[in-house]
This record gives structure tokens, C-alpha cells and sequence, in this order.
């Protein structure tokens, strides 16, 4: 039996129902992608759970899990499983491209591959968990890694500076840097919050809401299984 369908069938009877119908179809793929793009990885749950926060407005939504996933508004395009991002200051397609071989032949109209994009997802993820080696835990790199990726590692290393300035540890998230940012608390246009409550639900939802459905998946016995090692 081939790793994708072993991992579907894994996937199955590990948690029937639980899931949204189309992660059955590409945990697998995802999770090929983070063992061949970074084995090391810690808590590789939270990236399903990331795909899951960019794309699940609900659980049966058609853009649940979709690779074809789209936001449009006046300020950002985005698509895919974590809403690669162009705007006109910035093209994150371009961007991870530059970041691994396998994906420096990517064109704009295959954009919606959904191997391509886990392996996107998994490079950008892992290049700025590189970039936040100042966190006092894995759990605490992973959370400063998704603020980045939501919202900056520029604003991340600003808000790390404030929560210095009150007292509060710089390298911890949960409960210090989570509090305090210089993010605008205004609501924006089109997305109903500020950019503050849209960068902490972000990181709050994929590792404390979104993710422990999928730790079976991504148990080593799991990994071990549906590789085929």
C-alpha cells in the first residue's frame, strides 16, 4: 500500500468524524512533506492545525482543506493551505520559491498544487521557526514562528521589545508577549478585527484549539507507519 493511502487509512481509524473531510486527503501529503522537508520538526500537528485556521470558516466550509482556498481584498491575495500572500509591497509566492529547490520551478498558474503548497507551507514554517531561536521553549518557537508568519517577525521583534519594557519575559509567549504590541487594535476594513486580535487568535487557535485532533496523525509510531520505515 502506497504512503498516501496508508495515510488516509490511518487517518481514518484514528479519528473518525473528527476531522474535515478534505484533511483525510491531504494529512498524508503534508505529512510526506514534513518529513522530507523538515524531519525535525517539533509539534507537527500545529502546522495542520495552521492549515486549518487559514482555511476552515467552518468545518464542512467548501474551502476547508481546499488547496483552491482564496482571500481577496483591497490590501492582500492569498491562496492555498496557509494563504500565500501577494500584495504590493510584497510576493510571498516569489518568496519561497527562492527558499527550496524543489519549488524554484513553481508557476503562478500550477499555484494551486496542493504538494507544491504543503511543501511551501513546511519551508516557510520551518525557515521561521530558524528565525526565533531567542524562545525559551519549543512550544514558545512555534508560537513566536506563527506571529511571524501572521504577522511579521518585525513586528514580533517590536512587541518582544515592549514586553521587555514591561517587566514581562521577552521569550516567552503565552501570557508575556501575547499581551502586549504595538499592533493597531482598530478593526480594518473587510476582516471585522484589528490587526492585534487577528495576529494572537492566530496563534492561540492553531496551538491551543485547532491541533490536538491531529497529534495522532504525527505520533512517531504514526510517522514510522505510513512512511513505509
Amino acid at each position: 500500500m502506497n504512503s498516501l493511502l496508508t495515510g488516509v487509512v490511518l487517518m481514518a481509524s484514528l479519528a473518525p468524524g473528527a476531522l474535515p473531510p478534505k484533511a483525510l486527503l491531504y494529512l498524508p501529503v503534508l505529512q510526506e512533506q514534513i518529513v522530507q522537508g523538515w524531519p525535525g520538526a517539533p509539534m507537527p500537528e500545529t502546522m495542520a492545525g495552521q492549515i486549518e485556521q487559514e482555511t476552515c470558516i467552518t468545518m464542512t466550509h467548501s474551502s476547508c482543506w481546499n488547496p483552491r482556498a482564496e482571500i481577496k481584498t483591497d490590501r492582500e491575495y492569498g491562496f492555498g493551505f496557509v494563504q500565500i500572500t501577494v500584495t504590493k509591497q510584497f510576493n510571498n509566492f516569489e518568496g519561497v520559491k527562492k527558499l527550496d529547490a524543489k519549488l524554484q520551478s513553481w508557476k503562478w498558474q500550477d499555484r494551486f498544487d496542493p504538494a507544491r503548497q504543503l511543501r511551501a507551507a513546511v519551508v516557510l514554517d520551518r525557515t521561521g521557526f530558524a528565525k526565533c531561536s531567542f524562545a525559551a521553549t519549543d512550544a514558545d518557537r512555534m508560537a513566536f514562528m506563527y506571529a511571524a508568519h501572521n504577522g511579521g517577525l518585525g513586528g514580533v521583534m517590536q512587541d518582544r521589545q515592549l514586553t521587555r519594557g514591561k517587566g514581562a519575559d521577552p521569550n516567552r509567549w503565552f501570557g508575556q508577549v501575547e499581551k502586549y504590541s504595538f499592533k493597531a487594535k482598530i478593526k480594518v476594513k473587510g476582516y471585522g478585527k484589528s490587526f492585534f486580535e487577528i495576529n494572537r487568535e492566530y496563534v492561540r487557535n492553531i496551538m491551543l484549539v485547532r491541533s490536538a485532533k491531529y497529534r495522532p496523525f504525527f505520533c512517531k509510531k504514526t510517522l514510522d507507519r505510513s512512511i513505509g520505515s
